[in-house]
């Protein structure tokens, strides 16, 4: 906070709509709280009823401010208390802050700004301050993301059991029980899998067939048809239900014949991801990583947008990014002048992207340590011919 210039920090939300809220408080709930924390004191949140009373049984909280008494003040003058959102912050500031610089997340309520900026405080914007503080990782976290990697990499193989069972139909078509096995089969039975182990997409599967792989971020229509003898980019991304930590895996394979190309992109992009993990290790810059993996591409014939800012084909995308109970956050691999540190868990996902072609991606997690980068996504062949 004093780096940042502020006197405390106020976060207001949930835990499954706001993860800085579940990180700050291991409050797991869908009920609204409010976080204040003065620089150099332990945090306080403020509820009310219920809710205050599970935060203070369920949570690592141990200094609370009680709203209970005017949520029952504004019913007996017969009011609704949640129309009257102001009457709580304006409570819980005067209370609870006593600086003069309040600091904010950028996922701040616009209510809850404008209540805070009209109440006379100083209020600054500080986007990274929680996100920086997340990217290094406590030893329960990083077992969180492997428990979430095991799930990952179980659902990832379900499905590729699924398509070395398939037959190959009319029109290359794969056929699973002699149906079609289209994307929307394919997630379904992803799903199953993930709930069963305790986890959930944090967001639609990416699956791309063929040149529709060009786009690294197309996620595939229920209806589309998985083919033989092309490569098929699948990305899974789980949230674990309980934990809320993710892991994200992204594998390229294909069934029947491998053509000479798919197999020299295959090999490219292996090579770019040992080159990255190579050079990946606590106290080097970011951009050295970053660097590794274009350099070893362009050795293989293949452009990227970093070393080529017009390039439409060859790796389009960044090299990877942070994870923990978001799929995308701290550190950024495009901060190129940072520094890994140990306790940061990212993920290398070089791949290569083709118009005419398709694409082919490899991804998987690794925390940064003091000598090397840590695999924590174990059990999966990095090539799959299947």
């Amino acid at each position: 906070m004093e780096s940042q210039g502020i006197d405390g920090l106020l976060v207001v939300g949930n835990a499954f709509d706001a993860p800085d809220i579940y990180w700050l408080t291991g409050f797991r709930s869908t009920d609204q709280i409010t976080y204040v924390k003065n620089r150099g004191e332990e945090p306080v949140v403020a509820s009310f009823f219920n809710t205050l009373e599970r935060v203070e049984k369920e949570s690592r909280i141990t200094r609370t401010h009680d709203l209970s008494g005017i949520y029952i003040r504004l019913m007996k003058e017969g009011k609704i208390p949640q129309d009257h959102f102001d009457v709580f912050v304006e409570d819980t500031m005067k209370n609870i802050f006593t600086g003069e610089v309040l600091g904010v997340p950028n996922h701040i309520p616009a209510e809850v700004l404008v209540l805070v900026q009209k109440m006379g405080y100083d209020v600054k914007v500080v986007p990274d301050l929680l996100k920086d503080a997340r990217a290094t990782k406590s030893a329960a976290e990083i077992d969180a993301i492997k428990k979430a990697g095991d799930a990952t990499v179980g659902g990832i193989s379900r499905l590729l059991e699924m398509v070395k069972d398939s037959d190959i139909g009319p029109n290359k078509t794969l056929m699973y029980k002699g149906k079609p096995l289209t994307v929307g089969r394919m997630k379904l039975a992803l799903e199953h899998f993930l709930l069963d182990h305790g986890a959930e997409s944090a967001s639609d599967t990416i699956l791309a067939i063929g040149k529709k792989g060009y786009d690294w971020h197309y996620l595939g229509a229920p209806a589309d048809e998985l083919k033989a003898e092309e490569p098929i980019i699948l990305d899974v991304f789980p949230r674990l239900k309980q934990e809320r930590y993710v892991a994200d895996i992204t594998r390229t394979f294909v069934k029947g014949t491998v053509s000479e190309k798919l197999c020299n992109l295959f090999e490219s992009v292996q090579g770019a991801v040992g080159a990255a993990v190579d050079t990946l290790k606590d106290g080097v810059r970011i951009d050295d990583v970053n660097m590794a993996c274009y350099e070893s591409l362009k050795r293989s014939g293949y452009d990227s947008r970093r070393l080529n800012p017009e390039a439409t084909e060859g790796m389009t995308h960044g090299l990877g990014h942070g994870i923990g109970l978001e799929v995308h956050e701290h550190p950024s691999l495009y901060k190129r002048d940072d520094y890994f540190k140990s306790g940061h868990v990212v993920t290398i996902e070089p791949g290569v992207y083709l118009k005419a072609f398709g694409g082919v991606r490899i991804e998987n997690d690794y925390l940064v340590s003091t000598d090397r980068a840590v695999l924590l996504t174990e059990g999966l062949d990095e090539i799959l011919y299947l």
